[in-house]
């Protein structure tokens, strides 16, 4: 049975890809920041469904990176899988952030990829197995005071392609999906006027995703054997939209 690790797998679109591998029996390897109750509950829950390992610890740090490998070959003997989805918001325009602040957003969005693709590249490689980025529309188009945002997801599909050039011939595919506005905790600050505009003015299908339909078009990317360097935007219409 195939293997996957998924840093930030224990909420949001993250720990949605982690159900919906679970219901097709993937074996898993997660990673989060701390291991509480909620985090316990959804581990109990994807147990009955296929075997759980669980890896607190920073998903920007390569020694992470490093032991969620080390975990998933010591465990299941293989890595099929690799998604880097750990993240979280960075705002602020760029005279209102600090330096620390701009690094901090590629230390958790560009250089946790990198830090992942590094590690499980031997084991990826054995099988020819897949890498998806979590990218952002926000990375396709301006928006208000997010630079080191838009900055660090706008990266991640030009970092999928060269991935996918230069490893093509082991069989490793890299591919982004790039959700629009999700009902997650991510966004779970919008004002009642935002969400009104966002619904009336931005979002063509009039409605917000939910983690379960970024978590089904992530396991086409992941699984299909002939698409890689790609990147899908799932987002209602927003990123299309030109008024």
């Amino acid at each position: 049975m195939d293997v996957a690790i998924i840093t930030g797998g224990t909420r949001g679109i993250g720990g949605a890809i982690a159900t919906a591998l679970a219901r097709r029996k993937v074996r898993l390897v997660l990673n989060g920041r701390s291991e509480d109750d909620e985090v316990r509950t959804l581990l109990q829950g994807l147990g009955q469904l296929t075997d759980v390992r669980f890896h607190a610890g920073d998903a920007s740090e390569a020694s992470t990176s490093a032991e969620l490998v080390d975990l998933a070959v010591s465990a299941f003997g293989r890595v099929d899988f690799a998604v880097p989805a750990a993240g979280g918001p960075n705002p602020g325009r760029a005279t209102e952030i600090s330096f620390d602040q701009w690094m901090d957003a590629f230390r958790v969005h560009v250089h946790a990829v990198f830090h992942l693709f590094r590690a499980a590249h031997p084991a990826l490689a054995v099988r020819g197995g897949a890498m998806l980025m979590i990218g952002s529309v926000a990375g396709r188009r301006g928006c208000p005071a997010t630079v080191a945002y838009q900055t660090v997801k706008g990266a991640l599909p030009q970092m999928a392609r060269a991935l996918a050039r230069d490893h093509a011939h082991e069989g490793i595919r890299v591919n982004v999906i790039e959700p629009g506005i999700i009902r997650t905790r991510f966004h779970a600050a919008m004002t009642p006027e935002a969400e009104r505009n966002n619904l009336d003015n931005r979002i063509p299908l009039r409605r917000f995703g939910t983690p379960e339909q970024v978590a089904s078009a992530a396991i086409e990317l992941l699984t299909n054997p002939f698409i890689t360097g790609e990147t899908l935007a799932i987002d209602g219409g927003m990123s299309m939209r030109m008024v």
